[in-house]
This record gives structure tokens, sequence and C-alpha cells, in this order.
């Protein structure tokens, strides 16, 4: 969001030793995750923006912009209220376009200097553009939101927005990988393998219970808007809570969605 690059850019200034940006990366195109790209490019203005091939064509639809920039608003808005802040970030200009200077894929690779490079995996399931990085060197994986949101230790938020099953094959392959650290975007960061792990378990697990808990709502007659506002008191905690109420039902309402779409496709066969 512009608020978090805004608070980012603060703690940049007060470094003493500043690493050379060569990227910014956007995992994939939600508000949260692009909006705040004009505020970090003002403070990199030769880093090249990163995103993947899908997510580089949603980030140039101006209407979609538009619209991302009003939910990025309401962030600064919650941020100010809650003394983060002490005004909000300024507005970008009108038409402004989230350009991407660079669409990746899976294989492709980012070249941080010679012998260090950041692997691009596909990870679907949360949305059709989300990505995920692997630095194997320091075998560290920056999963963005593709692996759930770890509200806290003890709490994980399943955001199987798109499609479970790819969902659930997304944190299947990210187990894969030998990490020390996920780089999730929201949230508490696991460090050791055994809190990665840990943490890759109870996603699974938390993925695995959402959406029992959705079937089962379902059976027993709820409509999407009683489930909606049920899913939301359970999952829409912590940071998240500082996004507005429609847009986080609005994002809950997918966890229905995809329920009801891998029901119906079991249904059908």
């Amino acid at each position: 969001t512009s608020a978090g690059a805004t608070l980012f850019a603060r703690q940049w200034a007060g470094l003493a030793e500043k690493p050379d940006i060569k990227y910014l990366i956007a995992p994939h195109s939600h508000f949260a995750h692009v909006c705040g790209i004009p505020v970090l490019k003002k403070l990199f203005p030769e880093a090249r923006v990163v995103a993947s091939h899908t997510a580089e064509k949603i980030m140039t639809k101006e209407k979609v912009v538009k619209a991302m920039f009003v939910n990025d608003a309401e962030v600064s808005r919650a941020y100010v209220q809650a003394g983060f802040l002490e005004e909000e970030p300024a507005a970008p200009e009108a038409g402004v376009a989230l350009s991407v200077d660079l669409a990746v894929g899976e294989g492709d690779s980012l070249e941080i200097e010679p012998g260090l490079g950041l692997s691009i995996l596909d990870a679907p399931g949360h949305t059709p553009c989300s990505i995920a990085l692997y630095l194997e060197k320091d075998d560290v994986m920056f999963t963005s939101d593709a692996a759930g949101y770890p509200v806290d230790e003890e709490f994980i938020s399943p955001v199987f927005f798109q499609d479970y099953d790819l969902y659930v094959a997304t944190l299947r392959k990210l187990v894969s990988y030998p990490t020390r650290v996920v780089g999730v975007a929201h949230g508490l960061i696991p460090k050791g393998e055994e809190k990665v792990d840990e943490f890759y378990r109870r996603s699974l697990e938390a993925t695995e219970q959402g959406f029992a808990f959705i079937q089962e709502r379902l059976a027993q007659g709820a409509t999407d808007a009683q489930l909606a506002e049920e899913l939301y008191d359970r999952y829409i905690k912590g940071g998240m809570a500082y996004y507005s109420r429609p847009t986080m039902l609005g994002s809950v309402e997918l966890l229905i969605r995809s329920v009801k779409t891998k029901l119906g496709a079991s249904e059908s066969r």
C-alpha cells in the first residue's frame, strides 16, 4: 500500500548502509501489493518493476488501477486514524499507470548480483497472477500470500481466493524447497526449519478446515451474505483489519466461490 511504502521509506532513511535496489517485485496484483509502487519508484527511480505476465495485464488497466487506489486510500486513512502515519500519502496523479518493466514466469530468474539470483515460481491459487521467489543461496522463499496469512503463531487465515485445488497444489510445491525463512506478505515471518515446517503444516490444515467449514455452513443453508460475515469475523484479523470491511467481505466471498466451484465440479463427475 502507499501507507506501507511510506512507512518503509522512513525506515530506509534511517539505515546507515543502503544496498542497491534493482527490482520492485509485485508478487500479485492485489492493491495492497502494487499501490505502493509509485512511492517506491520515487525512492528507487532506477529499479525495475517486476510482475507476472498476468499481473502485468491487470496492472495496466486504467479502471482497475483507479479502483485499486480507492482501496489504497481507505487503508491510508485507517493508518492515520491508528496513529501509524501523521498524514495520508499524496494521492497518485490522475490516470497513473502501474507500469511493469519486466514480466516473468516459472523458470525465470532475477540476478541480484553476480552469482546470486531469485528463482521465479508460478504460485496460483490465491490469484491467477501470483508468483513466489526462491533465494536458493540462503534457503529463503518469498511466498507473499500464496501460502496463507499467519495472523500469529497460533492462527493462519487461508486465502484460496482463486481456486482451492490450485492453492493446495502451490502449498505442496513450496514445501518441496529447502527453506529456512518464509517471506510472507502479511503477518509473522516464519524463521528456522522447525518454524517453517510448522507454518506450512498449519497452513495446509487451516486451508482444509476452512473448506470444511464453508462446505458445512452451505449444507446447513447459510446464505452467501451470512457466511461472508462469519468468514470475516473468523479470518480478517491483525493487520488485515485495517482494510475496509466491504473490500475484505468481497475477499472472503471469493473463498465461498472457490468452495462452490470445487463442490460443483465434484457433483458433475
